[in-house]
């Protein structure tokens, strides 16, 4: 007697397999609907911005954040934020470096980063030009006369002077004209074009912010340049260089 086999798509066990695999595989996948989404970002940032400089040179600190809110993923390669002071273009800042956790005392060099749909990157970021080499060697040449000189009447000195040394001019004046150079923090209405450019360029993301600098603000930062003549800002840090915070608004313009 002969038996009769039942064909495979007949054979509900068969499915009943498929099925389980099929179920195990899709929950290891985005859902399909996010599939058909095209690559979009979604980015916010924080209401103020953080203006601050070195030897005039403009530094912007801005809390970024970027959320992939498309079907694919998107490779960031750029962040940049162009200035202009009552119309009048102040250059392109790309980010040069951004903090972990808002917690953390020493910031992360940026690179190039994917985002996995809904994944987000949201971090401190510090927007800047950095010296070209020419400048970079004739600052640390400069600044190391600076120091030499400090040291030089901090040795000579009485040991119970507990007085800021005072550099002399000569050594001082190559970093004020530096300053007066490259300080670009005038009073005025400013806008700020943040662009984030990614590698396929369809998921560029584009917004323009304004903001305004008293002369308050302005003189605030130029008086860093009181602290030069003990090293400081130049041979160690001041707290107060931290820069001045100013609200930050989006414009439709």
């Amino acid at each position: 007697m002969t038996t009769t086999q039942t064909p495979l798509y007949l054979d509900w066990q068969f499915w009943s397999a498929v099925a389980a695999v099929l179920a195990l595989v899709l929950t290891q996948l985005p859902p399909v609907r996010l599939w058909f989404r095209p690559s979009r970002l979604e980015v916010e940032v924080h209401s103020r911005v953080q203006l601050t400089h070195k030897v005039g040179n403009p530094n912007l600190g801005m809390y970024v954040g970027i959320r992939n809110i498309g079907g694919r993923e998107v490779r960031v390669r750029s962040i940049t934020l162009a200035l202009a002071r009552d119309g009048n273009s102040l250059g392109v800042y790309p980010i040069v470096n951004f903090f972990e956790t808002p917690s953390s005392t020493s910031a992360t060099l940026f690179v190039p980063f994917a985002l996995r749909p809904s994944e987000t990157w949201a971090h401190g970021a510090n927007f800047l030009r950095l010296f070209d080499r020419n400048t970079e060697k004739f600052y640390r040449e400069r600044e190391s006369e600076l120091r030499a000189n400090i040291s030089r009447k901090l040795a000579a000195r009485a040991e119970d002077d507990k007085e800021l040394v005072v550099a002399d001019a000569q050594y001082v004046q190559p970093f004020l004209e530096m300053f007066n150079r490259m300080f670009v923090w005038l009073p005025g209405e400013y806008t700020l074009d943040l662009q984030i450019q990614v590698e396929s360029g369809k998921a560029a993301f584009g917004k323009r912010y304004r903001f305004t600098l008293f002369e308050s603000d302005s003189e605030e930062l130029r008086s860093h340049t009181d602290d030069f003549k003990h090293g400081g800002g130049l041979a160690y840090n001041v707290d107060r260089h931290f820069g001045v915070y100013v609200p930050l608004s989006p414009t439709d313009a």
